[in-house]
């Protein structure tokens, strides 16, 4: 129907609805996959700060001996405090990340059978980062040191000399192995903008199609939805293939955001046809609730019970899988079933709505 497009065409937000999904689908990817987090250099950059308190006149000191054993197995830059008080205010400024203190009696119970307490503080008005790192360390410092507790009582019954090297060697392999730093984040880049993108597309092709006749409208909501969401997904392609260097992969990583995005567009569409714009009181949460629901940033069995839930219900970790399978070449694949039940709900909604109008005013 070349007399509906005209029709769009004159729209006020013809425009706006052929060009701000590929801008989000541009800007969004762009600057989440040109500056990705390296969790090695997250690591390597958290300072941990010691306070030794132990006043034992063996030399070595049992305590420096485990500082030693600690230092060299954990990624940490590591400060040493005189006193505690020196700690937790290099602690409170963000000089430090985390304070381990041992007391001043750790040597002499570390050679007998009591048990030991060694004080942690974290703080959790640092980054993001920092303060997931400290919540894990009370139980790292925990196995770790009671290791090193547990040989030196035995060496000291056994009457041997206590060993500092570590006796397990870990061999470490990855299965899919990322190809650049912006492989990581990908997954998670690509499935929020292929939501963002078919529900704000949806509302600007909703409104500028709104006063149109309601055959020429249908048509039209059906049509541009292909030619836009498929010129977004190709931005986001090159975007995602440039930063991640995975050109052989391109096609897939076309097709597979233009397809879902296109189902999804369709049934936002077929929804606001029904109930108007109101919809995004359901819709809206869905979409900016995909960094969980997705599983693409954590496993959906981590999530709120709630929204663990809902992912139970539906399945929208399908997506962030496919997109992850496609990324790292593992299994997994798009969830056709589901996206053809989302894009047939759609265009029956559409459709269906406006030739069931066009009949009753016909009739009346």
């Amino acid at each position: 129907m070349p007399s509906s497009l005209n029709d769009f065409r004159r729209s006020k937000l013809f425009r706006a609805a052929v060009i701000v999904p590929i801008l989000i689908s541009l800007i969004f990817s762009l600057f989440n996959l040109t500056a990705p987090n390296d969790p090695e250099k997250i690591a390597s950059n958290f300072k941990l700060g010691i306070v030794n308190l132990d006043t034992s006149i063996t030399i070595p000191r049992i305590s420096t001996q485990a500082i030693k054993s600690l230092s060299r197995s954990l990624p940490f830059r590591v400060g040493l405090f005189k006193t505690a008080d020196e700690a937790k205010e290099a602690l409170s400024k963000g000089s430090i990340s985390s304070v381990i203190i041992f007391p001043e009696n750790f040597s002499e119970l570390a050679l007998s059978d009591r048990s030991i307490a060694v004080k942690v503080i974290s703080t959790e008005h640092l980054t993001v980062s920092e303060t997931q790192i400290a919540k894990q360390l009370p139980s790292m410092f925990q196995m770790g040191l009671s290791t090193f507790v547990s040989n030196l009582r035995l060496s000291k019954i056994k009457n041997e000399q206590s060993s500092l090297e570590i006796p397990i060697m870990i061999e470490n392999e990855t299965l899919y192995k990322a190809q650049s730093l912006a492989s990581m984040p990908s997954p998670f880049v690509m499935n929020f903008v292929t939501w963002l993108t078919a529900m704000v597309g949806s509302v600007l092709l909703f409104l500028a199609t709104n006063q149109m006749t309601l055959l020429n409208r249908a048509y039209v909501r059906t049509v541009i939805p292909i030619m836009t969401m498929g010129a977004s997904s190709l931005v986001l392609a090159i975007v995602v293939t440039t930063s991640t260097l995975q050109w052989g992969s391109f096609i897939m990583l076309w097709l597979a955001p233009w397809l879902i995005s296109v189902c999804l567009s369709w049934l936002f569409l077929g929804i606001f046809t029904i109930i108007g714009l109101s919809a995004m009181v359901l819709i809206l949460p869905i979409v900016f609730y995909q960094s969980v629901l997705s599983g693409t940033m954590i496993p959906l069995s981590a999530a709120p019970e709630w929204l663990e839930l809902i992912g139970t219900w539906i399945p929208f970790d399908s997506i962030g899988s496919a997109y992850r399978a496609i990324i790292f070449k593992s299994n997994g694949s798009l969830p056709y079933l589901w996206l053809a039940g989302a894009a047939l709900l759609g265009l029956l909604l559409n459709w269906g709505s406006d030739i069931f109008r066009g009949r009753m005013k016909r009739r009346w």
